[in-house]
């Protein structure tokens, strides 16, 4: 008898939107960016937010079924969660229930200023805060105006309620594209300034009209719904000019240049010059990994509740935590069906998600496809 690893009771990563609101217009997002117009989402999917009700039931499923040495992250989004009108007593709730577990949020940090101290105190362990420019004249015209200044006053505000509270951790995220490419050294030297530990470089998901429609037959078997989420996406003219040689030259320049700052530049198992070609055709030849292995480890609720295997495309739904435990869906037969369909390959828009390269680990007996028996 061959005995397989098991499949955790519920997922070690769990990504909750809580809410798809969002006060700025972001060039390179899928819902209100330069491709919005092409998503099918409609306009009361935008106003839906998580209830306390479910997300604490969400919380105390995992704090039971979590391993007592391998508690479950949270990992906090939105649209801009900082909108959602109970966000601090989310947080608190989730680390009360869930103290051993990392609870940590991505932000525009517009909003910060005026709920820095709530913030802190709600325990939060990590604010991821978006910005992409070192300046108000690169980030503005990307994320909308006063974004930039509005961020910076709301970082400052968070560290100060953090020097008196032990935390949260403040990170910065910085998403490279066509638009901002050459200012990542200046990244750097912006989070030396301001004293922060962290900067995670992002590159753009973005894929071609022709990936997303050759990727239907991947998904929509499986789902049973129209997979059409990748649309919001096709934003091949903001990296349309990149010079690809300085590409790799500013990877080099700013993993080296600071003493004091960690960079992270994502996919993080793969070198400089390997990553120079993320935006090109080449891409898809250099990708090693053959399966997402998060679909073992990592899952994604959306604010009405639906489950679904990949943070980057909300139409991979899986089922719903309204009627089911998330363990139930997580091991349910429309989650079983997508992991056996990523085993066999990846889809043509899967090679530039953000989450491919996550890492993740994840016992390999699990994904790996076992050899066919030939019968004598």
């Amino acid at each position: 008898m061959v005995h397989l690893p098991l499949l955790q009771r519920v997922p070690r990563y769990v990504t909750v939107f809580v809410n798809w609101a969002c006060n700025l217009t972001c060039r390179e997002c899928w819902m209100y960016g330069d491709s919005a117009s092409e998503s099918t989402w409609l306009e009361e999917v935008k106003r839906e937010q998580i209830s306390t009700e479910m997300w604490t039931g969400i919380v105390d499923e995992l704090a039971a079924n979590s391993g007592a040495g391998d508690p479950a992250n949270i990992a906090i989004m939105g649209g801009e969660p900082l909108m959602h009108p109970k966000i601090v007593e989310l947080c608190r709730i989730a680390k009360e229930r869930l103290p051993g577990g990392v609870l940590d949020m991505s932000t525009n940090g517009t909003l910060l200023t005026r709920m820095a101290d709530e913030l802190a105190d709600s325990g939060i362990d990590v604010v991821y805060v978006s910005l992409d420019g070192p300046t108000a004249e690169i980030n503005n015209p990307i994320r909308g105006r006063k974004s930039y200044e509005r961020a910076i006053a709301g970082i400052e505000a968070l560290q100060r309620a953090a020097a008196t509270r032990g935390g949260p951790k403040i990170a910065l995220n910085f998403v490279v594209t066509g638009m901002n490419y050459t200012s990542l050294p200046e990244m750097v030297r912006l989070c030396e300034r301001m004293e922060i530990p962290e900067l995670t470089v992002g590159l753009a998901s973005y894929f071609t009209k022709d990936e997303g429609w050759r990727s239907r037959p991947a998904f929509e078997p499986v789902t049973g719904q129209p997979f059409l989420s990748w649309a919001g996406y096709c934003n091949e003219h903001q990296h349309a000019d990149m010079d690809l040689v300085r590409l790799r030259e500013i990877f080099d320049e700013t993993e080296s240049m600071s003493d004091s700052v960690e960079v992270l530049i994502a996919p993080t198992r793969y070198g400089n010059e390997e990553k120079a070609k993320f935006f090109t055709p080449d891409w898809h030849r250099t990708v090693r990994e053959t399966t997402c292995t998060k679909l073992w480890a990592q899952s994604t609720l959306l604010p009405n509740g639906q489950v679904i295997s990949c943070t980057t495309f909300a139409d991979t739904v899986m089922g719903s935590i309204k009627g089911s435990s998330l363990s139930e869906v997580w091991h349910g037969d429309t989650y079983r069906r997508m992991r056996e369909q990523i085993k066999q390959g990846l889809a043509p828009v899967c090679y530039r998600c953000c989450e491919l390269n996550m890492d993740i680990e994840v016992d390999p007996a699990l994904y790996t496809i076992e050899p066919a028996v030939v019968e004598k």
